[in-house]
């Protein structure tokens, strides 16, 4: 049985060793859950994970709703994934939870949902930032279900055409999801061969909300640089065109039991 994860709210002590004792920097709502849900105390094993992604498999000396004390047992291999962000247009209801759980879970390392033109829902920006809250919460509680070495960050919701130049600026290769070329357009696969990507490139797959992008969001996005790809002649409702565009990201950048790129 998998051992319980717990991310912290900071760094571990930068020259922390094996057996060393450290209190662990938990959100308080963590430490209730460990101590009344899970009823974990001295002698149980458990994961910690802190804000720089070291993984520290540990022993309980301690526990109560005040905090949580551990000897550390050992370092645990980092993870490898290859860096990709789902850029995903803002879904009505809670449909686009679901893309963020789940991409969060196959290994996606950012999640920017943004406000295309087609996009129902509209936000303030004190609802935009207690949307974004949400999001992390359910990126949170995916990390920890899929052993995740790190929380993959989640921004609040923007509008695409602000954030369309950044996303080109920080990544190597851009791809966006259009189903009106999927006729035309490559797969994600090829349109990868094509950019040179390989495992250490920074990906963005970008898809939009129900309805899709218009044409002047994606040539907005081809005049940066991007390359606009098919995810085949199925129509895909929002939330899975995201988790599918993800998921074959990753596994042509070797994720998932994909193949190796150079």
């Amino acid at each position: 049985m998998a051992l319980h994860r717990f991310f912290l709210t900071g760094p571990l002590p930068a020259d922390v060793s094996a057996d060393q004792i450290v209190t662990l920097a938990l959100d308080m709502r963590d430490v209730r859950h460990a101590t009344r849900v899970l009823r974990l105390g001295p002698g149980g094993q458990i994961v910690v994970v802190d804000t720089g992604g070291a993984v520290w498999k540990a022993r309980i000396t301690s526990a109560s709703d005040a905090g949580i004390v551990v000897a550390l047992i050992e370092r645990v291999e980092d993870e490898r994934l290859p860096y990709v962000t789902l850029v995903a247009g803002v879904t009505k209801g809670d449909k686009i939870d679901l893309a963020v759980e789940k991409c969060v879970e196959i290994g996606v390392s950012r999640v920017t949902p943004i406000l295309a033109e087609r996009s129902v829902v509209r936000f303030t920006p004190e609802k935009a930032s207690a949307r974004g809250d949400r999001w992390r919460r359910v990126a949170a509680a995916a990390a920890k279900q899929a052993q995740r070495a790190s929380v993959p960050v989640v921004d609040d919701p923007v509008a695409l055409f602000e954030v369309a130049q950044a996303i080109i600026d920080s990544h190597d290769v851009v791809l966006v999801a259009w189903e009106d070329a999927a006729a035309t357009a490559p797969g994600i696969g090829e349109a990868l061969d094509e950019a040179g990507a390989n495992a250490e490139s920074r990906v963005a797959v970008v898809v939009g909300p129900e309805g899709g992008l218009t044409a002047a969001e994606v040539y907005a996005f081809e005049r940066a640089g991007a390359r606009a790809v098919s995810l085949g002649g199925c129509v895909l409702r929002a939330e899975t065109a995201g988790i599918v565009a993800a998921a074959v990201a990753l596994y042509e950048l070797g994720a998932l039991g994909g193949r190796a790129r150079g």
